[in-house]
């Protein structure tokens, strides 16, 4: 085997790769957001009516991983910011990420610290109780100024500690008399089946959905990216166009073909060479195969854990739904924890299908003579002994 060349720090600054590395990652491109004027207009139209002092009670944002959605919505809010500044209308936005904060209390004082700034919250250690009334009483008096909240990747919440957040804030108003418009972010676009009627017909109906980008477009956003992230020449079309061809058969997601051109880049670093090649496409994307999967599992709510453990934890690689939940119970049991009930795990399955840790259909099993949810574990030996390790270790 090829011994790897000596890296030094110093030999990493004179590589003749990098550029402007950081223009990879930005949440704004360099020259825009490429393909999304139809969701932008949709956007601004939805959000103006702030601008006249008329609060939106709910926009929903829905779309996969790396379709540009919190990108977008921020540097509209920013826009949105500016244009009240200039009309004199007193306006505050507060960002929420729900994947770190996945219950109605953390979020209410996430929202807390960032409308009064001046006091200290906790993290934890406040009922709900306590935190509804501090929230009420801090609306009121923000009661002359328009207030936007971002709930980022709201599935999150929505899927562990269910749709309370969402129908509290469609009816504060009433309440505290305040103006409120709050928009929700969502990775998973089937969001709705964890969401009560009740709540849905408060929250009303916009909502808009950003498609997964083809390849085209993804080659468009990383030639923009490359143009100013590395050196003149380093990288080709030909590896351009490779790059998006490899995620547009996947998910469409421009953050896993950035991610996938940088660890291109790494490679052509570490190895001394000048050009980033299709071997270094190639072999960085069966590296990041690997490495995404473990990322995904480390990201699953507490429940996901629990249902993909319990499959996991079966001998055979093919199970039946009611299988699943059966063995789901009783590790619920042996953590002490809590079970969902059926529908949702049943929910929390399809989402494990939709992330690509199983393969999950429903068809006839024969030896049970009917049809059911058939799920099928498609991760090799090694990397389930880490997972699953990984999952015994987070729950």
């Amino acid at each position: 085997m090829e011994q790897k060349p000596s890296m030094t720090f110093a030999s990493v600054l004179k590589n003749p790769i990098y550029q402007r590395r950081d223009v990879l990652y930005a949440l704004e491109p360099p020259e825009g957001f490429l393909h999304r004027n139809e969701e932008k207009n949709e956007l601004v139209m939805e959000l103006a009516p702030i601008l006249m002092q008329s609060p939106v009670i709910c926009a929903a944002v829905y779309g996969n991983p790396g379709t540009g959605k919190t990108g977008l919505i921020l540097s509209l809010l920013k826009e949105l910011e500016q244009e009240a500044q200039q009309n004199s209308i007193k306006l505050v936005s507060c960002y929420v990420n729900c994947s770190e904060n996945r219950t109605e209390t953390t979020i209410l004082l996430e929202l807390l610290k960032q409308l009064d700034s001046q006091r200290e919250y906790p993290k934890m250690g406040w009922n709900r109780a306590k935190a509804v009334a501090e929230f009420e009483r801090v609306l009121k008096q923000h009661a002359n100024t328009q207030l936007v909240f971002i709930l980022d990747e709201v599935d999150y919440v929505l899927r562990e500690a269910g749709d309370d957040v969402l129908y509290r804030l469609s009816r504060i108003h009433n309440k505290t008399k305040t103006n409120v418009s709050t928009i929700i972010i969502s990775n998973d676009v089937r969001v709705d089946e964890y969401i009560k009627p009740k709540t849905q017909s408060s929250l009303g109906r916009v909502k808009i959905v950003f498609r997964p980008y083809n390849e085209q477009e993804l080659y468009d956003i990383i030639r923009d990216r490359a143009k100013y992230g590395f050196k003149k020449n380093v990288v080709s079309d030909q590896v351009l166009r490779k790059v998006a061809q490899i995620e547009s058969q996947r998910d469409g997601d421009a953050r896993r073909a950035l991610e996938l051109l940088d660890s291109c880049a790494k490679m052509a670093v570490a190895r001394q060479h000048s050009k980033i090649t299709l071997e270094h496409v190639n072999e960085a994307d069966s590296s990041l195969e690997r490495d995404s999967v473990l990322s995904v599992v480390k990201s699953l709510t507490q429940h996901q854990k629990l249902v993909y453990y319990s499959i996991l934890k079966q001998r055979e690689d093919r199970l039946a739904g009611m299988d699943v939940f059966r063995q789901y119970k009783e590790t619920c049991q042996s953590y002490n924890m809590q079970p969902l009930s059926e529908r949702r795990v049943r929910s929390l399955v399809i989402n494990l299908n939709d992330l690509g840790l199983i393969r999950s259909e429903v068809g006839w099993l024969a030896d049970l003579k009917k049809k059911t949810r058939k799920i099928e574990v498609t991760l090799d030996s090694a990397l389930k002994n880490k997972v699953v390790k990984m999952l015994r270790d987070s729950i």
